[in-house]
């Protein structure tokens, strides 16, 4: 099954008591990623409201990627149980309703994230190792992943080349290409199920310049 370009990345929707006699705050937030297609896009959270009926909230830009955009939304006014994310540009239109079952969330599970995994932030990093006599440039990614808690046994983490897939990373600094190449993946142990972030299947392409970032 083809992904559709857009995903969402975190959301959290609920209502809290923060305490000095204050009650009934409305806390939503939500994040997406949707695949850099057009320069102009439009992006929108749709949800059920209290009675059932269906409505929208745009969300706003806020970064780029290269290949992909982030949106988000906050916003104190409502509260959501059930959503779906919309992308429209150049004339089409597409969804990330969760392969088709929804969004769901509740007063026990408030939050969740798309496809049970996804990238929140990789940031290139470099720095100097001395031995033997020696001192090199060492190279790293590090960072953020969400999940989804399907499982109290799982594995996370990066499938990470730092030269095109050519041979297996290496701590030292690789200069034969400027970037790492990486995709996210979540292993279910209790199942055996693999899911994966793979940045709408062009896998994350992330500078080795020292801070870099992907989000």
């Amino acid at each position: 099954m083809t992904q559709p370009p857009v995903r969402l990345k975190y959301v959290e929707s609920d209502n809290f008591s923060p305490g000095g006699g204050v009650t009934g705050v409305n806390n939503t937030k939500i994040t997406a990623k949707v695949k850099n297609l057009a320069f102009a896009k439009d992006v929108a959270l749709h949800y059920a409201q209290s009675d059932g009926t269906w409505t929208e909230k745009a969300l706003r830009w806020q970064k780029n990627f290269g290949a992909y955009d982030v949106f988000a939304l906050s916003d104190n006014t409502f509260v959501m149980t059930q959503f779906v994310i919309r992308y429209s540009v150049e004339g089409q239109t597409f969804w990330d309703n969760n392969d088709e079952a929804n969004y769901h969330i509740d007063e026990i599970r408030p939050n969740t994230v798309g496809g049970n995994v996804i990238l929140n932030k990789a940031t290139a990093r470099r720095g100097t190792q001395a031995g033997g006599g020696f001192v090199v440039t060492t190279s790293w990614v590090e960072g953020e992943i969400f999940v989804k808690n399907l499982s109290a046994n799982k594995r996370v983490g990066l499938r990470l080349s730092p030269d095109g897939w050519f041979k297996t990373p290496e701590l030292n600094l690789d200069e034969s290409r400027p970037d790492f190449i990486f995709a996210v993946f979540y292993n279910n142990l209790d199942t055996g199920e693999w899911f994966w972030d793979s940045n709408f299947g062009q896998d994350y392409t992330l500078s080795k310049t020292d801070f870099a970032t992907d989000e």
